[in-house]
């Protein structure tokens, strides 16, 4: 299985300070992971974001033979790629990711000369909403911070003894 760390200080601020404030995460971090999927569902519906490199003179040609172009990249099958996303949580983490052997060649791409069974290089599509570096999309990121800045709003509510002060950016 592929793991993409993330390493977004801001991110990682607001989380401990809600870890320290309530304790047990796992809510959060279930509503987080269901963020990484519907933000990979865009990707797969935008054809990224930013957009992907167009598909080869090879690639659309075989896929037309085959009745599959024109079309969606990286959905030629119901049980392709899209449709093998999942998402996992605990009271620590959030995840979301694919159990396809080529799902990684699409997020990172790949070389011919690597991968001999290839027909061509294949250029990154990154369908999951955070880079190679970790850094995760502007949108990803945005609804990540709204989702843990909400959830502590409403731990305040419920007990205000335990109200932290939002960090400022």
């Amino acid at each position: 299985m592929l793991t993409i760390e993330l390493n977004n200080q801001r991110l990682q601020q607001i989380l401990h300070q809600l870890e320290d404030a309530i304790g047990d995460l796992t809510p959060l971090m279930q509503a987080i992971a269901i963020e990484l999927a519907s933000q990979t569902e865009e990707n797969f519906e935008h054809e990224g974001r930013p957009e992907w490199p167009e598909l080869s003179d090879v690639t659309t040609e075989r896929r037309a033979k085959q009745g599959h172009w024109p079309g969606q990249m990286l959905q030629v099958s119901a049980g392709g790629l899209a449709a093998s996303i999942f998402t996992d949580a605990t009271d620590s983490s959030a995840m979301v990711g694919s159990n396809k052997p080529y799902a990684a060649m699409m997020q990172f791409g790949g070389q011919r000369a690597d991968f001999p069974q290839l027909w061509g290089d294949i250029p990154a599509r990154q369908y999951l909403p955070v880079d190679s570096e970790g850094i995760l999309q502007p949108e990803t990121e945005q609804a990540i911070l709204d989702l843990a800045m909400s959830h502590l709003h409403q731990q305040a509510r419920s007990s205000p003894s335990r109200c932290l002060q939002a960090p400022t950016s």
